[in-house]
């Protein structure tokens, strides 16, 4: 074991069990995120540890991401770094591997570690074996060293995609309930009808210029509900036809949105923040994005009670009656070995990361924690049960490992595309589809 590894592990036992109580008065810690909007609910939670022990804790901001990576870079050279940092889950590993984080592989115990929401800090925060065979696979793997069990970080925020925002102003103002969200697609594209012709204010944006979006956030979330995750994989297989009726309905149900002339204006140009913005603005009733959406809009002035939330919802008779959607760690937090006070930022990680301490930066900042929090909206607020309610261990994604073939993908986004300038209908793109997937299909076979 490194000598300053150990020495830290030493430390931390020590301390845990002979640490003046009193002395913590005079002890303060530093944080480093790149997420300045996650600030406010940070220095919340820093408050109330003071609070409870008196130990100080400084919130740091630095972005944009290349800049926090850089000063991470700078501050590891210099033996600078915080006591604590924020780091991307699953990026955790080469600060490890570097001997610049506290091992932490036996001091989560079971207790804390049945806190976090499955599959964030048993598959990214620790080390899996199918990571480790990856890295020892790859000669330009930098954490060749790290070995299967280990682990340096917690998660403490979690997330996904294919959740949908309403602003219930304008569903209010064209007679529609504020508080009921659509059941089915088409009651969705319904009430984007309705709003539409009563408030002239456009039914739907998102970040269209981004070719992803529609197919992986829309297409995707519809289908495998339409279909279910058996027919889903064979479709993507090339098994089965995009034109089958469970996929086509989902193209011809896309193109709708068109045809009724529901998009933004300019959607073709417009990218994820712009559309969020957009959003928050009120030049659209409904956005698509994910659970980090909610955050962003808070940040960009948009009251959360004029909220309303809820997965794609799958079209009627579909093989899926919901979408259930299985979170993935987007943030960790760790200990540096450049700490003074490894065992105080310790506590400051269980602390965070409590069920209590997670609802008031979640009510702060309407991002989802990764662990297990009520969802009664006078602890979270009234937006944050729309996602939690929506949040479960299975998703039929787990269900479906198909690949998704590059020359068949890049079809499918492109008419996802072509049905807001209406080149293509449904049926056409169907069939170019199945044509581009047959056609990588064999290639990937010779």
């Amino acid at each position: 074991m490194h000598a300053k590894k150990f020495s830290l592990l030493i430390l931390l036992l020590i301390l845990a069990l002979s640490f003046p109580a009193a002395a913590q008065e005079d002890i303060e810690l530093d944080f480093w995120t790149w997420k300045i909007f996650h600030v406010p609910g940070l220095e919340a939670v820093a408050a109330n540890f003071e609070a409870e022990t008196g130990i100080k804790v400084n919130i740091e901001a630095y972005n944009p991401d290349e800049v926090y990576r850089t000063r991470i870079t700078t501050a590891a050279q210099s033996d600078e770094l915080p006591d604590i940092l924020s780091y991307w889950s699953g990026g955790q590993w080469e600060l490890a591997a570097t001997d610049n984080l506290v091992e932490l592989t036996d001091l989560v115990d079971e207790e804390w570690q049945g806190t976090f929401l499955p599959a964030t800090y048993d598959l990214r925060s620790v080390m899996t074996q199918d990571t480790y065979d990856n890295c020892q696979g790859d000669a330009d793997c930098t954490f060749s060293n790290i070995e299967v069990g280990q682990s340096y970080s917690v998660p403490y925020l979690a997330g996904q995609a294919f959740f949908v925002y309403g602003n219930k102003a304008l569903m209010e103002e064209a007679g529609l309930d504020p508080n009921t969200p659509p059941a089915t697609a088409e009651e969705w594209l319904d009430m984007m009808k309705t709003i539409n012709e009563e408030t002239g204010v456009p039914g739907l944006v998102t970040g269209v210029q981004n070719a992803d979006v529609l197919n992986f956030w829309l297409f995707n979330p519809m289908l495998i509900t339409s279909c279910g995750p058996e027919t889903y994989d064979a479709i993507y297989r090339g098994e089965m036809s995009f034109t089958e009726p469970c996929a086509l309905n989902v193209l011809e149900w896309i193109n709708e949105i068109s045809v009724n002339d529901l998009w933004m204006p300019g959607i073709l140009s417009t990218n994820i923040d712009p559309a969020d913005v957009a959003f928050a603005q009120e030049r659209a009733a409904f956005d698509i994005g994910g659970t980090y959406t909610l955050g962003f809009l808070i940040e960009q002035g948009m009251d959360p009670d004029n909220l309303i939330s809820f997965p794609v919802p799958p079209l009627a008779d579909s093989a899926l009656p919901v979408l259930e959607i299985a979170p993935a760690p987007l943030i960790d937090a760790m200990v540096t070995t450049d700490s003074d006070h490894p065992e105080e930022a310790l506590q400051f990680l269980r602390f965070l990361t409590s069920a209590e301490q997670m609802e008031i930066f979640a009510k702060t900042v309407g991002d989802l924690p990764a662990v297990s929090v009520s969802a009664d909206p006078e602890r979270v607020g009234n937006v944050m049960p729309g996602l939690l309610n929506a949040i479960s261990e299975y998703s039929p994604f787990q269900d479906a490992t198909a690949p998704q073939l590059d020359d068949m993908r890049d079809v499918l986004k492109l008419g996802l595309q072509q049905f807001i300038l209406g080149e293509i209908t449904p049926a056409e793109l169907a069939a170019n589809v199945d044509a581009a997937n047959a056609s990588a299909w064999a290639e990937r076979a010779e």
